[in-house]
């Protein structure tokens, strides 16, 4: 009956070293894990400030890019409306040369 009891404090003691170094390697991945995602926000902070200056060329930009859609639009009709007055003055000279 020692024999076992010993055993079992023998397997109990390895069990528990065990964890421990497990969890100890756990601990260390993870610090490791959060010392990258610091440097990563840190990245992200300095990609941020030094993309702040845009926003107002962007939108400006932007507001441009809508005025200048506008105007196209425009020109596409005109050109389709030319289009138009185009064809039917081709039918009008082919019916004439018929």
């Amino acid at each position: 009956m020692e024999l076992l009891t010993w055993l079992t404090v023998i397997y109990l003691v390895v069990l528990v070293a065990t964890l421990a170094v497990g969890l100890i390697l756990i601990l260390l991945a993870l610090r490791g894990i959060g010392g990258k995602l610091a440097k990563i926000g840190a990245g992200l902070k300095l990609v941020e400030s030094h993309t702040a200056p845009l926003n107002a060329s962007v939108e400006a930009l932007n507001n441009g890019l809508g005025t200048l859609a506008g105007g196209l639009q425009v020109a596409e009709n005109s050109f389709a409306s030319a289009n138009e007055h185009f064809q039917e003055a081709l039918d009008s000279v082919a019916a004439i040369t018929q």
